[in-house]
């Protein structure tokens, strides 16, 4: 019993550590090569030198918490699945050198601490935006300042707004944080493919002064709530899905 206790202990400790590497690392950006690799060996659960598909949902979790998410709440999304979308994004970015469905250490200590700069850099580009929409369709959270940082990547003249032409942008970047594929998204996009889609959006986005352009207020004000009715309409399916599994 002792010796389990003990075990408890480490394992609490090694949780700390990881959450305060990662909390630590959202506010400067800033992630050394030790960290990365104790971050690593976190996740390796079954010590085989590399980060599975199933292994993931570890790291999943430590960035919602480290992102300020509720702990108790994580866990159990984790345990219904909830996060799948970004668990493959993650994969996605990971997985880059050999692309053999693992995440082995050196492309793990290779691309996480820009993963992390991502997560707070002021430019956003399509692999970082994309990935901090699967973050936010996982947890359904988005802040005023990352909105900013979305806004300034969808507004691609520097207008100050958002046109009509431009709103393609959030449509990709939207379907492909949900775990479409990226080059049948740019082709549908290329084919005018999803026009009412592109419509609904504007009727939701364009409320304020009705000028058939999105600013950047409107666009703070109208997202975060889109987004989250997305995540909840999405959690309500994933939900009856899981019932009916369990049912068979």
């Amino acid at each position: 019993v002792i010796q389990s206790h003990h075990h408890d202990i480490a394992n609490d400790g090694k949780v700390r550590s990881a959450l305060i590497s990662l909390k630590s690392a959202l506010e400067d950006g800033v992630l050394s090569k030790q960290e990365c690799e104790e971050l690593f060996k976190r996740y390796d659960k079954d010590n085989s030198g590399t980060i599975e598909r199933a292994e993931i949902q570890q790291m999943v979790g430590d960035i919602m918490v480290a992102k300020g998410q509720d702990k108790k709440e994580v866990d159990e999304m984790l345990e219904l699945g909830g996060f799948q979308s970004f668990e493959q994004q993650l994969f996605k970015y990971f997985d880059k050198g050999d692309k053999d469905g693992k995440i082995d250490q050196e492309e793990f200590v290779a691309r996480f601490p820009s993963y992390v700069s991502t997560l707070i850099k002021k430019e956003v580009t399509t692999e970082a935006a994309i990935l901090t929409l699967s973050s936010a369709l996982a947890d359904g959270s988005l802040d005023e300042k990352t909105c900013k940082q979305l806004f300034k990547r969808y507004d691609k003249d520097g207008s100050g707004s958002i046109e009509r032409p431009e709103i393609k942008d959030i449509i990709g970047d939207l379907l492909k944080a949900k775990g479409q594929d990226p080059k049948e998204v740019d082709e549908l996009l290329g084919m005018g493919g999803f026009v009412h889609y592109e419509q609904q959006l504007f009727k939701i986005f364009d409320t304020g002064d009705k000028d058939g352009k999105i600013d950047e207020a409107e666009f703070i004000a109208k997202f975060p709530g889109y987004v989250a009715a997305i995540v909840k309409k999405d959690g309500g399916a994933n939900a009856e899905k899981k019932q009916e599994e369990r049912k068979d």
